[in-house]
């Protein structure tokens, strides 16, 4: 090849002109070989369905046909229903005792007033037992009877629920035993029972000369379970 320019004679495959320099253009008759392999186009790839997924459909130019693909059916694609039952609510129940007098009040109290004015309510609950009219207010007063004659406090009871996130808090009286047993047992042994029991705490003041006060005090507390099984 021959420089346009200088016309030095230079390789057939020479880009600048070694005696001026200038750029060579390849004549029309001169074929270059390709630098690399010509790249391989690449196969179509088919459509590959996610499993789960809905059928896909496509056609096939070359056939004119139209074919229906459904994706293999995966042991992990399945549904599995659980049935989940909710925890019950929790009730937290608490019986605090009210606050009420001392013990030395309470003891002053009964030396003083619930002595003489116990015996008092005594009798009177049991004229109301015996006319048979009057048994429920008799009974009512020998459960009574410890807030008579010694101030024993009442103690209620306190139940926190919690309800769908919601804490409700009531307080009232100390749940008691089925009507029915208490019923039963009073009228088996409540009736004659809380008498011998009364009569017995009454002895113990008097043979003692008040050194048994405090059994005694004790057995007037006691009173509501011996009549009716009462809880207090």
């Amino acid at each position: 090849m021959h420089c346009p320019t200088c016309d030095t004679p230079n390789t057939n495959d020479a880009r600048f002109c070694t005696g001026c320099g200038a750029a060579l253009t390849p004549s029309a008759g001169v074929a270059t070989a390709p630098l690399g392999p010509a790249p391989t186009p690449a196969a179509p790839q088919p459509p590959v369905a996610a499993p789960g997924a809905a059928p896909v459909t496509h056609g096939n130019p070359d056939l004119g046909a139209t074919r229906m693909v459904t994706p293999p059916a995966s042991p992990f694609n399945q549904t599995i229903n659980v049935n989940v039952q909710a925890a019950p609510s929790p009730v937290v129940v608490m019986a605090p005792t009210v606050a009420g007098p001392g013990c030395l009040v309470r003891g002053l109290y009964f030396l003083f007033i619930g002595l003489w004015l116990g015996a008092i309510w005594t009798s009177v609950a049991w004229a109301l037992l015996v006319s048979v009219i009057g048994l429920p207010l008799g009974l009512l007063m020998l459960n009574r009877l410890p807030q008579v004659m010694t101030l024993k406090p009442v103690r209620t009871q306190m139940r926190v629920v919690n309800q769908g996130g919601v804490v409700l808090i009531g307080q009232g009286q100390i749940e008691q035993r089925p009507f029915w047993l208490r019923a039963l047992y009073f009228v088996l042994v409540g009736w004659w029972l809380s008498g011998v029991w009364l009569f017995t705490a009454w002895s113990l003041i008097g043979v003692t000369f008040g050194l048994g006060l405090p059994l005694a005090f004790w057995m007037f507390d006691q009173t509501p379970a011996i009549v009716s099984l009462a809880r207090q």
